[in-house]
């Protein structure tokens, strides 16, 4: 019996190095040596993928397949691995790990940063998973490389040192930036494909996003949509509520509010989708036109319900003229002016009239002025005036049956400008000295026109005598009739005065 039980043994050993194969389980081993866990490989050809899932395979080149049947690497698992992890607690802000671990939790209160010593790994490559989960808020640091509080970070052994696997030298853990903030690292673009990103909270949203050949961004609130921008502390709002008004309004810090185009292009206005007002790229500013003429050209009817300001400069007000003053073109490139009524060319400016005040007698030869018959005018500066003089007077002598004969001159700063011959005859031809008509006095009536240019005149009447005594400004209180008017035989001007 021993004879026959050896003889197998001997058989069976030769049949394993003559197929340089070993299954367990299996018939049809895979590789060099193969496992089939539930004896479910078919008798001949592959096993299929869930055949294989149960089987451990070692190749001819060396790799080990758990779950596969044809592993690709030197361990090739079809499955998950577990690392076993142990659980540390820190003493003193402090901890160790110990050799042949590849996963630690370290527990228990910290009150400062844990300090983590590790073992120096006997080959390069080995892995080392530490999870923070201590008290107190603190990070713990292996090899420089910080874990920050709750979170877990990767760690492999190279060049004699652990090293983070997440890229980062500080051990940083990654940030959900939906529950944290976070800093960009760089630039970043975002490529929508024609969709819209969007921050909503209820009714209310940010969306931004690309239809067609357009760029939106879009702000919704229930009862507001607004964008705002802030320089500092100076703010630019843009709004518009619900059932309300749209606005662009500035606070804070911002001295101004500015539109401008850069280049030479225009800012238009429009309602309705009609422009309403255009300011040029020159300045220029239109009120129903685009193409304004002046610097500020109104296409249409012009309603002004106050002051209308003319002349001045770019920092300083024009004239709002008076009560009762007109508006008066200066031509082309002046400015028009306010000017009153009787100051206008071709208007009158004025008129005055002057009469004798007391009586003045003159002997014959002599020259005197007649009181009272004296005016003084002044010509505005810039401007020129034409005066047109109207001239009434009487010269006699009251002594019954006498003759007086003179003239009266007008004149202008004491140069005669004009003169005109009075007389009175003492008894009226062929009337006979009874029932005749006697003393009767001959008045006269001149005309004298003269244009003026600015300045101050001074215009005065006299009277030469030529023949006989005479008198001016007589109250004929001796005439038959006398009614007492003591006006009648005053010496009298009137002036009018014409703007040129």
């Amino acid at each position: 019996m021993r004879k026959n039980l050896l003889l197998a043994g001997l058989l069976t050993a030769f049949c394993f190095v003559a197929k340089a194969q070993v299954g367990i389980n299996t018939s049809n081993p895979q590789g060099v040596f193969n496992i089939d866990g539930l004896k479910n490989n078919p008798a001949t050809g592959v096993p299929t993928a869930v055949q294989a899932k149960d089987d451990l395979v070692m190749t001819s080149n060396g790799n080990l397949g758990l779950g596969v049947t044809a592993p690709g690497t030197t361990l090739d698992v079809n499955g998950a691995i577990t690392n076993r992890e142990t659980v540390l607690p820190v003493v003193g802000n402090a901890v160790n790990i110990p050799v042949n671990i590849s996963q630690v939790q370290l527990t228990g209160a910290a009150t400062a940063t844990v300090a983590i010593s590790a073992f120096a790994a006997p080959n390069p490559g080995q892995r080392l998973i530490v999870y923070n989960n201590t008290t107190g808020g603190f990070g713990a640091v292996l090899d420089g490389i910080t874990i920050p509080n709750g979170k877990a970070l990767e760690f492999v052994f190279s060049n004699s040192f652990w090293r983070s696997t997440d890229g980062g030298a500080a051990g940083a853990a990654p940030v959900n930036i939906y529950t944290a903030n976070g800093t960009l690292a760089g630039n970043r673009t975002v490529t929508t494909a024609g969709n819209s990103l969007s921050f909503i909270n209820g009714t209310n949203d940010v969306s931004i996003g690309t239809t067609g050949t357009q760029g939106i961004v879009s702000a919704t609130g229930s009862s507001r949509g607004a964008f705002q921008a802030n320089g500092g502390s100076a703010v630019l709002n843009i709004f518009v509520d619900n059932n309300g008004a749209a606005q662009v309004t500035t606070s804070g810090t911002s001295t101004s509010m500015n539109v401008n185009t850069i280049s030479a292009n225009p800012v238009n206005i429009l309602t309705n989708n009609t422009n309403r007002v255009t300011v040029t790229g020159a300045g220029s500013v239109g009120v129903a036109t685009t193409t304004p003429q002046r610097a500020l050209h109104v296409n249409g009817a012009l309603q002004v319900t106050n002051e209308i300001n003319v002349g001045g400069n770019g920092t300083t007000a024009g004239s709002a003229g008076t009560s009762g003053q007109i508006l008066t073109s200066g031509g082309a490139g002046a400015a028009p002016t306010w000017q009153t009524l009787n100051t206008i060319s071709g208007t009158i400016n004025g008129a005055y009239y002057v009469q004798g005040t007391t009586a003045a007698s003159a002997s014959a030869g002599q020259t005197i002025d007649v009181p009272g018959v004296t005016y003084t005018v002044t010509v505005p500066a810039g401007r020129t005036q034409t005066f047109l003089f109207t001239i009434l007077g009487y010269a006699l002598d009251i002594s019954t049956g006498t003759t007086s004969q003179g003239v009266f001159t007008l004149l202008q700063n004491g140069t005669k400008i004009s003169s005109a011959y009075v007389s009175k005859a003492g008894i009226f031809p062929n009337s006979g000295l009874s029932g005749g008509l006697v003393n009767m006095p001959v008045p006269v009536t001149f005309l004298k026109s003269v244009s003026l240019s600015s300045g101050t005149y001074t215009f005065k009447v006299q009277y030469v005598s030529w023949v006989g005594a005479a008198t001016v400004n007589v109250v004929p209180s001796t005439f038959g009739g006398y009614n007492g008017d003591t006006e009648a035989m005053l010496t009298k001007m009137q002036v009018l005065v014409y703007n040129n």
